[in-house]
């Protein structure tokens, strides 16, 4: 078996199963959203240009807000068209699409395997060890930078990784899906949660983030023991044992040239991490909100420039991109089935409504119950609406419109975080989650059966330490 006939799995694809799974949850999920629109009664609050409060909650005759049934199924298209948001959307979709096609060249070229086999041996020998090492680093940029579904880009070396361990796709994607879920949800300086969130309480960045860096630490500890477990019972449930023979170099000419293609690769990753680093770092390009954009044109001139160096053929190029860009293709239809259930719900006005009933309990309890009931409001709106800025813009004036007896801004925030990052790995209108899995032909159910513990142990832990902050006075 040659290199290209052993790997010829490896790029970036959807499994059929996985799809049609996905798309029929969030069909459901469409026609129950749907139908709430016509339970709970319309209102909202006045808003400024900004997105902030200025006025007091008011009902809406229902009638003159909701879409009616037929247009539940055509929500997908006006979404992306007219939906708030929607250019975030679209700027996720094209770097998907540019990511599969950039993969596929580089399965097609043999850059995939060059990569695996420079890092194969030391990876085999302390693989437990490297777990701990990936967990820490994509937490790091989750929690620092807000890197999410961008770093679904890592995931077909991770699966090459994996197979040769004899892990399952689920552990491969995993030590994304899971890590940066995980980062989210510990948010550091993440300029998309913590950052916007802080700027719209009027508080600074770094209010309340000593207990933040414990939460971080505890919560790096708990998932590297996680995802090491799940290796572990990988590889006692494998029939064959971890096999890295066909990533083996055998000669020293061999080394020099896979450790050239590997460094060209990296170089790669390296200028598009740097793009986005600087996109979202510097003040005048961030607020352009044009970081996906850029971080794409700088993986489309590397792959034009890589694939000729590698493939020799700008048409033999060109080819592998169109399949790849081809095979990632669901991931639109997904993505966009799930932005058109935050569509539904905005334009039914539910989302002001339930929380203006929910402010009433919280005002009529202990701060204890307060915060558990800003949680589980947080998780609902969270499922409508997965984007991070977008729910703080929402949520952040609305949580603080008025005092909470008992509730420091700084509890708000921090509820508000744990609420918005671990369901990114559990709520199936997270595009991150579906596209992941599609990518790794994983279901969503398989994915429940295999993380459900680790679910329920985040959310053990993210009470847990909101009962501290408050007993503490953070």
């Amino acid at each position: 078996m040659d290199q290209q006939q052993s790997t010829q799995n490896m790029s970036v694809h959807f499994g059929k199963k996985s799809f049609f799974t996905v798309v029929g949850i969030l069909f459901a999920i469409v026609i129950a959203i749907g139908i709430l629109t016509y339970v709970i009664p319309a209102g909202e609050y006045p808003l400024d240009e900004n997105g902030k409060i200025v006025g007091e909650f008011q009902t809406i005759a229902s009638a003159d807000t909701r879409l009616p049934v037929w247009r539940w199924f055509t929500a997908p298209f006006e979404a992306l068209v007219l939906g708030q948001g929607n250019m975030n959307i679209i700027q996720v979709m094209a770097l998907l699409l540019i990511l599969g096609g950039t993969f596929k060249v580089l399965d097609k070229s043999g850059g995939l395997v060059a990569m695996v086999k420079v890092v194969i041996e030391p990876f085999f020998r302390h693989r437990y060890l490297a777990i701990w090492i990936i967990t820490l680093i994509i937490m790091l940029l989750s929690a620092i930078f807000g890197l999410q579904e961008q770093l679904l880009i890592l995931f077909p070396v991770f699966m090459m990784l994996a197979k040769a361990m004899t892990w399952s796709n689920v552990t491969a994607i995993s030590l994304i899906l899971i890590t940066s879920g995980v980062g989210f949800t510990t948010a550091i300086l993440n300029p998309f949660t913590i950052g916007t969130a802080a700027q719209l309480a009027g508080v600074p960045v770094t209010s309340g983030i000593g207990f933040r860096l414990i939460i971080f630490a505890s919560m790096y500890v708990v998932t590297s023991l996680f995802l090491v477990f799940m290796a572990k019972s990988d590889e006692r449930k494998a029939t064959e044992k971890p096999d890295i023979s066909q990533f083996v170099i055998i000669s020293e000419d061999e080394r020099a040239e896979q450790k050239h293609i590997a460094l060209l690769i990296a170089i790669l990753f390296g200028v598009a991490f740097g793009v986005l680093i600087l996109a979202i770092t510097i003040p005048f390009i961030a607020k352009l909100n044009i970081s996906m954009i850029l971080m794409g044109a700088a993986f489309i001139v590397g792959t034009v420039i890589i694939g000729r160096m590698l493939l020799g053929s700008f048409r033999v190029m060109g080819k592998a991109f169109l399949r790849g860009m081809i095979d990632v293709s669901p991931s639109v239809v997904i993505i966009m089935i799930a932005f058109s259930v935050k569509y539904i719900a905005d334009n039914g006005k539910i989302l002001h409504t339930i929380f203006h009933y929910f402010y009433e309990a919280i005002t009529q309890t202990t701060p204890y119950v307060a915060v558990l009931l800003l949680y589980l409001f947080v998780l609902i709106v969270d499922f409508f609406i997965p984007s991070a800025s977008t729910k703080a813009v929402l949520l952040i004036p609305l949580l603080t419109l008025a005092e909470i007896p008992g509730i420091s801004v700084n509890m708000i925030l921090l509820t508000y975080l744990f609420a918005d990052g671990y369901t990114n790995v559990l709520f199936p209108t997270c595009g991150t989650l579906v596209v992941g899995l599609g990518l790794a032909e994983v279901s969503y159910v398989q994915w429940v059966k295999k993380t459900i513990v680790f679910q329920l142990l985040m959310l053990v832990l993210s009470v847990g330490f909101l009962m501290i902050g408050l007993a503490v006075g953070i």
